[in-house]
């Protein structure tokens, strides 16, 4: 029993952890998108649909190393009949924490900055590219970056 509820609670802030730190700049991203389409906010939109696949690598190679490092109860959790349950709760977490607050949940604007910062690196890590795609990036997917505190991604005006 005790298992179950550990493999359910580590399942769902996964899924919460990795819906709060791609959701807000894809949906920010799309918006700018829907507004003009250029090839700034292209390649916006294409750095937030980058974030997914940035931050589901890190799971999976977060759970081949815990494999390597506990086989036992890597295979538990990947033989476990709760891992989409889990999934699951912490979608249903973060989208409760959505509706409650009108909000959706993040990390916050430093962190999304460091993801898109990091997908830019991989390909050029000179400081131009680096400024340029952090301008840009802060002005179609974040939002507001380093102006005033302005509101998160809301739902209701």
């Amino acid at each position: 029993m005790f298992r179950d509820v550990l493999i359910l609670l580590s399942c769902g802030s996964v899924a919460y952890a990795w819906l709060c730190a791609v959701t807000a700049p894809l949906l920010r991203a799309g918006r700018s998108l829907l507004q003009d389409v250029t090839r700034e906010t292209l390649a916006a939109f294409g750095l937030a649909l980058a974030a997914p696949l940035l931050w589901s690598a890190i799971v999976a190679g977060a759970i081949v190393l815990a494999m390597m490092l506990e086989p036992r109860i890597g295979l538990a959790l990947v033989r476990s009949h709760l891992l989409w349950p889990g999934m699951g709760l912490g979608a249903v977490a973060w989208a409760l924490q959505c509706g409650l607050s009108m909000r959706v949940p993040r990390f916050g604007r430093d962190f999304e900055a460091a993801t898109a910062l990091a997908i830019v690196a991989i390909v050029d890590d000179t400081p131009q590219t680096l400024a340029r795609a952090h301008a840009m990036y802060g002005t179609h997917a974040i939002g507001g970056y380093r102006d005033a505190p302005g509101p998160d991604v809301v739902f209701a005006s």
